[in-house]
């Protein structure tokens, strides 16, 4: 790192990749961004040769200069969701309240800015604790300069009455977007999440850098659900931080349809007794979308449960990567986790990386984890169309079925119903 002193940074110099975002990211006001910056200076770009990201090279993302987020900018908002939700939308990371819908319908659950809460008491306990920056250098650029983002402050015994739909705009140019957020649930209490990402026109060039920090109480239940559904969109790299005390519930599930480069990252402490957490994942990817999904989950007390299932199809010039940890530690006796994920391979360029892990200290623990990768079963094509369906139907046909019991683990009928029809569309282009 190159100082002037202790307390006044030097910006990199111009053969350092960073150059390219390192102006976007001095002089934040937000809780621990000096230190932050700092560790920005400090950290390389991953390569090849860091072992978490080995099959997604990031280095091309800071090629170029970006531009600072612009979030006044007119957009059209496509058609609500078929069924009744709480709308919140952001434009290039920046909260739009004229966009969203009335955010006081939960009595006992405040859903805003996060900008606007920075010197609340729960906000100061819990930012930046949840997700370490650690050798993370994604993790420091965003908490040095955040955008803005979503915070979610459920009480005790409290229950959204129909899902918070958050809309995540990104329009063109070659932006920085750095979305953050902060999803606290007391005791009991009930909160389902969609996350949606939409692009309008050519974003390619923009990259989003997003954290979302979930601290999930005593007997609370969080449930995520995340669309990446963005043609023609930009870089994503993101990271769920999260922590489970007992007897909380925690579930997320991932569908990427589009995008250029994707990285989803889920990191979970199962803190309590009986807590548990659920990752999905269904990724269908075809072109040249590279969809890497890095899972870790810590079971680090006794009688807790995980379980993992994603599975993919991979057509065309596309990239999957799968590389899930399960960490089990001496004393977490007891400890239930489950890990799997599955691949079909459709033509000789489409790529799969699947790397399932279990590392295990305790004794009393019953853990799996597997992966498959292969092609569309030839035997079930060949029954089909004896039947007279068209190659490309039972390939589709097929292809759904591999997807069901993935869908089948949301437990939303409306949201479910609402992605078989996205997958399905999905699947009429490979």
């Amino acid at each position: 790192m190159i100082r002037k002193s202790d307390d006044q940074m030097m910006t990199a110099t111009a053969t350092d990749p960073k150059s390219s975002v390192l102006p976007l990211l001095e002089g934040s006001a937000w809780p621990g961004s000096t230190e932050a910056l700092a560790l920005v200076n400090d950290l390389p770009v991953p390569g090849t040769k860091t072992e978490a990201w080995k099959y997604t090279r990031v280095g091309k993302l800071f090629k170029d200069a970006f531009s600072a987020p612009k979030g006044d900018v007119v957009v059209e908002l496509h058609a609500r969701l078929p069924f009744e939700v709480t709308r919140v939308v952001f434009v290039n990371g920046h909260f739009r309240a004229d966009l969203s819908d009335d955010l006081k319908v939960n009595k006992g659950i405040v859903i805003d800015s996060l900008k606007h809460h920075l010197a609340h008491g729960p906000v100061k306990a819990h930012y930046g604790q949840v997700a370490p920056i650690g050798d993370r250098l994604f993790t420091a650029m965003n908490s040095a300069a955040p955008t803005d983002g979503l915070i979610i402050l459920a009480t005790k015994g409290t229950k959204t009455s129909k899902p918070i739909h958050v809309l995540h705009i990104t329009t063109e140019g070659k932006q920085l977007i750095q979305p953050r957020d902060l999803f606290m649930l007391h005791e009991g209490a009930n909160v389902e999440v969609i996350m949606e990402h939409i692009a309008q026109g050519n974003t390619t060039a923009s990259m989003i850098n997003s954290i979302r920090e979930s601290v999930v109480g005593e007997g609370a239940k969080l449930t995520i659900h995340l669309l990446q559904n963005e043609t023609n969109g930009p870089a994503h790299i993101g990271l769920d931080g999260v922590t489970i005390a007992t007897k909380g519930n925690f579930s997320i599930d991932t569908t990427t349809l589009n995008g250029s480069l994707v990285r989803n990252e889920v990191n979970v402490a199962l803190a309590g007794p009986e807590a548990h957490a659920e990752l999905n994942g269904v990724y269908v990817l075809n072109g040249t979308t590279h969809c890497d999904n890095h899972t870790y989950i810590g079971h680090d007390v006794p009688d807790c449960t995980s379980d993992e299932l994603y599975k993919g199809i991979v057509a065309e010039k596309a990239t999957g990567v799968f590389n899930g940890k399960v960490y089990v530690k001496q004393d977490a006796q007891r400890t239930r986790a489950y890990q799997s994920n599955a691949n079909i391979l459709q033509g000789d360029d489409a790529k799969v990386y699947s790397k399932p892990e279990l590392e295990i200290y305790a004794d009393d623990v019953k853990c799996s984890h597997g992966c498959t990768i292969g092609r569309m079963d030839e035997q079930g094509l060949f029954y089909l169309r004896s039947r007279g369906v068209s190659e490309a139907e039972a390939r589709r046909m097929m292809a759904h079925a591999f997807m069901t019991d993935a869908l089948e683990r949301i437990t939303n009928e409306d949201w479910r119903e609402h992605l078989a029809g996205l997958i399905d569309a999905k699947l009429e282009t490979l």
